[in-house]
């Protein structure tokens, strides 16, 4: 059982919080990573919630959590170091090149890792090698262009990349930002969504079926936030959707996010996010405390209960 806990956010917990064109990813990392904290710390059978934090941020005020500040000469390392083996941690890092991966496999010699495999996140930190698996298990996703046509507005993004930054929209008469490891697809019209499941075992159930909101400006656009519920009508596609993945990977455990866009009356999945998203933050406004207390629940006992959510009201969040 659950009894204590290392929550590792990798933004906040960093020595420095310069992190130059990535200030809103740093404010919905804030966001984050003090709900779970807190909503973590509701719950009678959690005694205690070791939180890892820039020491620059503000503090927590709750007797179940202990914040460690994490400065230059204070490392995360140095942190980690007197925690005893097979500690649980809950790790929420970046799919920015091999972050993600290089982390896990650090952590995962000392800690016992609240995460889906590394094997898993090896997979879905890479856009390309997401493309290539959904391809294998017959899900619906957008096809990766390699002879671009003229007046066809395309899509550039890293393969390796954290939320919606460096993603650009272009036509083969314009030229296109010079990224390395670039993903082409096209770019289509339809609603943009994303949903959060919990998955253990090949057991799954939906927690919620939300609507992107995204910003268009100049050749670049980016999801500024998300209207919790907005997909509700569409939730048996979801699930249909849900089962697929969950039942072809075994191995991811706990909170996915599915990124995915509506093309000629279809779902297609766009990215997969082994991990805690930002949908979590709007939550408990948008599908009330049942919801929130569930997933605290989920990494308790490790049960996936057949439950269903129902949507209290449609919520806006802004990140």
């Amino acid at each position: 059982m659950l009894k204590e806990v290392i929550l590792l956010e990798y933004f906040t917990a960093q020595s420095t919080t310069n992190f130059k064109g990535k200030k809103s990813i740093f404010k919905e990392a804030i966001k984050l990573s003090n709900s779970l904290a807190l909503n973590f710390s509701r719950n009678r059978k959690i005694k205690k919630i070791h939180l890892l934090r820039n020491a620059s941020l503000q503090r927590l005020k709750n007797k179940k959590i202990v914040i460690h500040y994490v400065t230059k000469n204070k490392t995360i390392d140095k942190i980690l170091d007197k925690f005893d083996h097979k500690t649980n941690l809950l790790l929420i890092s970046p799919e920015s090149e091999f972050e993600n991966s290089r982390l896990y496999q650090k952590l995962s010699k000392k800690f016992t890792l609240l995460n889906s495999s590394f094997k898993n996140i090896k997979i879905f930190s890479s856009k390309l090698k997401t493309f290539k698996a959904l391809k294998q298990i017959k899900v619906k996703t957008i096809e990766i262009e390699k002879k671009l046509r003229e007046n066809i507005q395309y899509i550039s993004k890293p393969e390796f990349g954290t939320g919606s930054s460096n993603i650009v929209i272009f036509k083969k008469k314009n030229n296109i930002c010079n990224q390395k490891k670039a993903i082409i697809q096209k770019f289509y019209k339809g609603k943009k969504g994303s949903f959060g499941m919990l998955c253990c075992d090949k057991k799954f159930e939906i927690i919620c079926c939300n609507e992107q909101i995204l910003k268009f400006h100049n050749d670049k656009i980016s999801q500024i936030g998300l209207i919790m519920g907005g997909l509700e009508s569409h939730r048996n596609e979801i699930y249909a959707i849900g089962k697929k993945i969950c039942s072809s990977f075994p191995e991811l455990f706990g909170f996915i996010g599915i990124d995915i866009v509506r093309v000629n009356n279809d779902w297609r999945v766009i990215e997969i996010n082994p991990r805690f998203t930002s949908a979590y933050i709007g939550l408990e406004q948008a599908y009330g405390i049942g919801a929130i207390n569930r997933i605290t629940e989920f990494y308790i006992n490790k049960k996936i209960e057949k439950t269903n959510y129902s949507l209290k009201k449609k919520v806006k969040i802004y990140f």
